[in-house]
């Protein structure tokens, strides 16, 4: 008996650590869509049904399985369809594996009742030991039901419910501890990742996270013959906006003008801050003269918006650009970020508040 319960324990760890390993770079159980929580409930389904097959033998005339408990898992962290398909899975495959009996039939129908019971539960608004506690009493109501009508000997059917209630209660309560680890641990994972790859302040790609882009996008841009213009953007004066309205005030200026540059930008365009007042944009399959009129956009909207950096306090700021574009101003893709900061060099040494494509005399002035 012994060996069978860890072999079950063995059984359920495999299946949630692997659900961890894919689950790690998602958030599985935020806004499940109907296609996700479907291939939830046919993988609680499999596990239910490898769990069914590995009984446990209690005396040599009472056995158990923990079927039960993935129809559980899928209903409290996912929600009443994954565990509504789990059992009416687990409840085909027990009908036909062991064949048209009683039994079967009183198996069949008991998996559907405890799918529905156990999807009910997940959606009341009690905790989750509450509802650890219903599910107990379902299992508890299903099993005396399911035994009275199977067996005639009354001791049998107390031996056995005795012992599915606190295999089930067991299994169940540290089945519930495990998933709630693992969730923790990806929610670690996610935030240590963010924060790796992530400014603190705006949101946006850091230096690591845009030099890890940049060489993707490089790479994928010549494979595919493609065209890649980079944007240098710096805030004109920022350091007296410092001085004069305080660090608080910059901060709250950079966050706005990272929404600005969301705004603008596509969806695929690589935005990050390089440090500081400075920020880049790769703009993916873009040719010069189209990233010129981005950089436009996003230096008119800079321009004429409204920067509150207290609530009754507005100011202005201007921001200059540099303009690379490969392949048209290098044959390199290396040199994009280099040229595009001679560009926003030269634009900020000739007035500032302009938009400067690299080789280029055009320039264009506020």
């Amino acid at each position: 008996m012994v060996l069978s319960f860890f072999q079950n324990a063995c059984i359920l760890i495999t299946f949630l650590s692997i659900i961890q390993h894919f689950a790690r770079d998602k958030n599985i159980f935020e806004n499940l869509s109907i296609n996700k929580r479907i291939i939830v409930g046919i993988y609680s389904a499999i596990l239910g049904v490898i769990l069914m097959i590995n009984t446990v033998p209690v005396t040599d005339e009472v056995i158990i399985d923990f079927r039960y408990v993935p129809i559980l898992l899928s209903a409290l962290y996912c929600g009443y369809l994954p565990s509504v398909i789990s059992s009416i899975i687990i409840g085909i495959f027990r009908f036909l594996f062991f064949g048209v009996s009683t039994s079967s039939i009183i198996g069949l129908i008991a998996a559907l009742v405890i799918g529905i019971g156990f999807g009910f539960i997940s959606s009341l608004k009690v905790s989750k030991r509450t509802k650890y506690i219903y599910s107990i009493i379902i299992v508890s109501v299903v099993s005396i039901a399911s035994l009275a009508i199977v067996l005639e000997d009354f001791i049998l059917i107390f031996k056995s419910l005795i012992m599915i209630i606190v295999g089930y209660s067991i299994v169940s309560y540290f089945s519930i501890k495990y998933t709630d680890y693992i969730i923790e641990i990806i929610e670690i994972y996610q935030k240590l990742k963010k924060e790796a790859s992530k400014d603190y302040l705006t949101g946006l790609n850091n230096v690591r996270e845009f030099n890890d882009s940049f060489n993707r996008v490089s790479n994928l841009t010549i494979r595919r013959g493609e065209e890649l213009s980079a944007l240098l953007i710096d805030v004109d004066y920022f350091k007296n906006i410092n001085d004069t309205y305080g660090h608080d005030a910059g901060d709250t200026i950079l966050k706005e003008l990272a929404r600005i540059f969301l705004d603008i930008c596509r969806d695929y365009d690589v935005i990050s801050r390089m440090g500081g007042e400075e920020f880049s944009v790769l703009l993916l399959n873009c040719p010069k003269f189209k990233a010129f009129k981005i950089a436009e956009k996003i230096r008119k909207k800079t321009e004429n918006t409204d920067f509150y950096i207290s609530e009754n306090k507005a100011i202005k700021i201007t921001i200059s650009i540099g303009i690379s574009s490969y392949p048209e101003l290098t044959n390199k893709t290396d040199n994009l970020i280099k040229d595009a900061d001679i560009a926003l060099y030269e634009a900020k040494n000739s007035g500032r508040n302009k938009v400067v494509i690299l080789n280029e005399k055009k320039l264009k002035d506020s």
